[in-house]
């Protein structure tokens, strides 16, 4: 199939002359299929993946003309808007976009955070319209895989959270952690978890200005070394807050730890990450890196992507790693595979922004040969071209073939 990027002979599926290269580290554009429905350009969403799909929950887009063709005749969007009250599917081997027929979606729509645990999405906190006016700690769940989901409140006794948006959750075996978040005039870093066989909330830990808490704030990422929270970025109404030190939350002692990093003296001085909020983050799966991609720093829209190994406490900026164009509120995640996903978000164009509906993608690590195998399987689009038969007489495994969906399970 050309998968080392031979320049020998074409496939019948491709433009002559065109073939398959494996590029890590590269963002490319994921191109819809044509012709079929997808979602309006939002910014304040959240996305999470599994092998094979996207998903994305909420988001906010005040811009949205109401004789839009994609939306004038959606009672949702004329409900919510200027929020978006529904759940899309990106399915990554058809480059189908889906609507998801979910019923009893939260009305709190923007800087929700937001987890996947195997088919069930899991919605915390977040704001409506104005901003702050309605805050939300509750917590809603959806299992996805049914023909018809609906989101389920959690009924929850203990000690909660205030109702804040811009939290940050982690969700750690049978618990939830939830730190930090804003009300719109105040700011936290408080750490609480629920433990969700219980359904009780517990304050782990309540800030009171010691010199190793992190200052309160919003619009933050987290990461997890396998004992304690990282917490990354994130801000205020007036500050940002940078990456030269982190402060670190120990699970086990129950205590803030602040943590020096190492500085990447490859990269140009001072070799640290800009201080930034509004930016998206994901840690590779099975590893203690994480990854931030572009954000806000109070002046400028930022399109650059660095890596953090937790353990070794080392920034490396990863230059061959750059959004296409500078974003803040977008939303990113990574399948299993180690693939990283990039949607909408407000992007800066020359001197204007815009909100975007685009998803981009990037290997942000070498993966299995077979993974590579079957990204050539869907360069060429084997995918569409051939029936579900067609592919297994070819030899395409069954773990693959789950992959790729059948129109039942796809929406009107």
């Amino acid at each position: 199939m050309g998968i080392h990027g031979s320049t020998e002979g074409s496939s019948p599926s491709s433009p002559r002359g065109i073939h398959y290269k494996f590029k890590p580290f590269k963002f490319e554009l994921c191109n819809p299929t044509q012709g079929l429905t997808k979602p309006t350009a939002r910014s304040g969403h959240r996305v999470v993946c599994t092998e094979s799909d996207l998903y994305t929950y909420g988001g906010y887009n005040p811009s949205v003309n109401e004789n839009d063709p994609d939306i004038m005749d959606d009672p949702d969007w004329f409900q919510s808007r200027p929020l978006f009250k529904e759940v899309w599917r990106y399915n990554m081997a058809a480059r189908w976009w889906a609507k998801v027929p979910v019923s009893n979606i939260p009305t709190v729509l923007a800087s929700n955070a937001v987890v996947l645990s195997g088919s069930v999405l899991l919605v915390y906190g977040g704001t409506g319209v104005p901003f702050g006016g309605h805050c939300s700690n509750a917590l809603y769940v959806c299992d996805l895989v049914p023909w018809t989901p609906s989101f389920r409140l959690v009924e929850v006794s203990g000690s909660s959270p205030d109702p804040q948006y811009g939290q940050a959750v982690l969700l750690l075996g049978k618990y939830l952690y939830v730190i930090g978040g804003t009300t719109g005039y105040e700011y936290s870093s408080d750490v609480h978890r629920l433990d969700l066989e219980t359904s009780v909330w517990e304050c782990v830990y309540l800030c009171n200005g010691g010199c190793d808490e992190p200052m309160g704030r919003y619009r933050h990422e987290l990461g997890f070394d396998g004992k304690r929270i990282f917490v990354l970025g994130g801000g205020t109404a007036e500050l940002v807050f940078g990456f030269e030190d982190l402060s670190a939350f120990d699970v086990e002692t129950k205590q803030w730890l602040k943590l020096w990093t190492i500085r990447d003296a490859t990269a140009p001085d001072p070799g640290y990450p800009e201080a930034r909020r509004f930016h998206s983050c994901v840690q590779m799966p099975g590893t203690n890196n994480v990854v931030i991609i572009g954000g806000f720093t109070g002046v400028d829209i930022l399109d650059d992507c660095w890596m953090l190994d937790l353990i070794k406490l080392r920034w490396k900026k990863l230059t061959d790693l750059k959004l296409p164009y500078p974003a803040y509120f977008h939303s990113s995640s990574v399948t299993p595979a180690g693939k990283l996903y990039n949607f909408g978000g407000i992007n800066q164009k020359g001197k204007s922004t815009e909100r975007t509906s685009d998803i981009h993608s990037a290997w942000i690590c070498i993966p299995k040969l077979k993974e590579i195998c079957w990204e050539a399987v869907q360069f060429y689009k084997f995918t569409s071209h051939l029936t579900m038969t067609e592919l297994r007489n070819h030899g395409c495994p069954e773990e693959f073939m789950q992959r790729i969906p059948q129109l039942q399970y796809f929406y009107d």
